[in-house]
């Protein structure tokens, strides 16, 4: 039985993280979802490819504090409802102080483990580029992170959490999170979920451990486009949160009709223009590099993980 097929091109999809990339930078676009492909391997691939992946499992400090806060949350929320039990601040605290602690001394002093298994060591972007952390940024990080989970033990959907814990369905777990539209697979990477049986409702959430964006909204309406379709159910039945962990601020989100009928249109026109950077259809085989514009905006270089490859470093 083959687990894993190796193929020369990636499968084609969608995720609203694509559609924001190739709107970014074309170029960043070609090396994260098409030059990295196979770069993962050890044998049978050419090392630019397994240099452009390396890249791309370059962390920064905001990506990777996000992510541990994200994960040190779901198991917060897992342990909860499997013992009736809540984590403490300094449980996670801690926890989560401990990945950084290894992310950095992966870094610093498992490079040549990194170089051979990328997705197996952590890279920190900042100390790849520039050697260090500057000692205002492990500050700022350092005091944020008791900010975060201060303010998810304090939030409103925990609380509702603690206090219902019998009336909920808790959603599938995030791997399982993706649809078909118009035959082509859509990946939606969401927080959390749950069915509220005593309101008759499905609750979407949302952490964010940084400031809020013009995004939020389009991301959220996909997530809602999601629950919508899964379950079967009416917009009326589904409430959307954003949890602004770094200030405690909870945001309400009502999706009409036309907000489904505007992401459908976003995802219509994001293929569409991902469809360009296609020599061949079917196989999903890439045009030349050349082919990916770089972007004119100078600003989005900064923190790119592939800024060594376009001579930006």
């Amino acid at each position: 039985m083959v687990l894993f097929e190796i193929t020369p091109y990636p499968t084609f999809s969608w995720s609203l993280s694509r559609h924001k990339t190739l709107t970014s930078c074309a170029r960043k676009y070609g090396y994260e979802y098409y030059f990295s492909h196979n770069g993962w391997l050890s044998y049978n691939v050419e090392p630019y490819h397994q240099q452009v992946y390396r890249l791309k499992k370059l962390q920064s400090m905001p990506i990777l504090f996000g992510q541990i806060v994200h994960r040190y949350i779901e198991q917060a929320i897992n342990d909860y409802l499997q013992t009736g039990k809540a984590s403490t601040l300094e449980e996670l605290m801690q926890g989560a102080r401990g990945q950084l602690n290894a992310a950095f001394i992966d870094s610093t002093r498992h490079v040549e483990f990194w170089r051979q298994k990328p997705n197996k060591y952590y890279m920190m972007q900042e100390i790849y580029y520039y050697g260090t952390l500057s000692s205002e940024l492990v500050q700022d990080y350092k005091e944020r992170l008791q900010l975060v989970f201060d303010h998810f033990l304090m939030s409103e959907t925990f609380q509702q959490i603690t206090a219902q814990k019998g009336a909920l369905r808790i959603g599938e777990p995030e791997q399982f999170r993706s649809m078909k539209i118009d035959g082509i697979q859509v990946f939606v990477v969401m927080d959390f979920h749950y069915y509220d049986e005593r309101a008759d409702k499905w609750i979407i959430v949302d952490w964010k451990t940084g400031g809020e964006s013009d995004d939020d909204r389009q991301q959220l309406a996909l997530y809602a486009y999601y629950v919508q379709q899964k379950y079967r159910v009416s917009l009326e039945q589904i409430e959307v949160y954003n949890e602004y962990l770094l200030t405690g601020k909870r945001k309400k989100y009502r999706f009409t009709a036309y907000d489904m009928d505007n992401i459908l249109h976003t995802f219509q026109r994001s293929v569409l223009a991902m469809k360009k950077y296609q020599a061949d259809i079917f196989s999903n085989e890439p045009v030349d590099l050349e082919d990916f514009e770089q972007t004119q905006e100078k600003w989005h270089c900064r923190g790119c993980n592939f800024r060594e490859l376009c001579g930006t470093r």
